[in-house]
């Protein structure tokens, strides 16, 4: 039993991670309440979520601070930008998939699209934690690479959209887990997501 809760075992070590993702997570969601700066708390939650585990992990609190300052201006642009864009596409696809006739088969063009954005919104920020680049480069990397790796490109964006989706579909189900989405969610999610891009990344770094 000693062993173990000693400081090196494997449990505490996963129990240390998760405390550390807690952290991660409040701070992420309270970066995001005026909503503008959704796009620099993302980039600043996987600086961090992508020096865990290594030599580079440093204070997660000093670490993050440090990345959403460093992001604002160009993860605002991009968050505005893709926001925009998330916002047209569902539009689009709820307006012709309401019409009917011809039109109404537009809305297949119009979901595509919008699978688009979700793809690069997932790259997005993770790209600009990892690579300096303006931001028209960090849009087009961002489509280029979620298409070019798409099977791991979609669980990545399933990961990213899991909780919008389970509201949509079971809002009841949504509120009951509310814990999970205040304490864990998002930072863990950005974790696994830094996990699956890093084989992706390491060709360019």
């Amino acid at each position: 039993m000693g062993a173990l809760f000693s400081p090196d075992s494997k449990f505490m070590q996963a129990m240390g991670r998760i405390g550390d993702l807690a952290v991660l997570n409040l701070l992420f969601l309270v970066s995001c309440i005026p909503l503008i700066t959704v796009g620099a708390a993302s980039a600043a939650l996987y600086t961090v979520c992508f020096r865990m585990g290594t030599d580079r992990e440093q204070g997660l609190v000093r670490s993050y601070f440090q990345a959403f300052r460093e992001n604002f201006k160009q993860g605002t642009i991009v968050w505005l930008v893709l926001a925009l864009f998330l916002a047209a596409g569902v539009l689009n696809t709820l307006l012709f998939y309401a019409l009917e006739g011809m039109l109404h088969f537009l809305f297949l063009l119009t979901a595509v699209l919008l699978v688009l954005a979700v793809l690069m919104f997932s790259y997005a920020f993770p790209l600009m934690s990892q690579f300096s680049n303006d931001t028209r480069s960090t849009l087009k990397n961002s489509l280029f690479l979620s298409l070019g790796y798409l099977p791991r490109s979609l669980l990545v964006a399933a990961l990213n959209v899991f909780p919008l989706m389970l509201a949509l579909l079971d809002l009841n189900l949504f509120l009951q887990v509310g814990f999970l989405w205040i304490f864990l969610y998002f930072s863990s999610a950005a974790y696994l997501n830094s996990l699956l891009l890093k084989k992706v990344f390491a060709q360019y770094m």
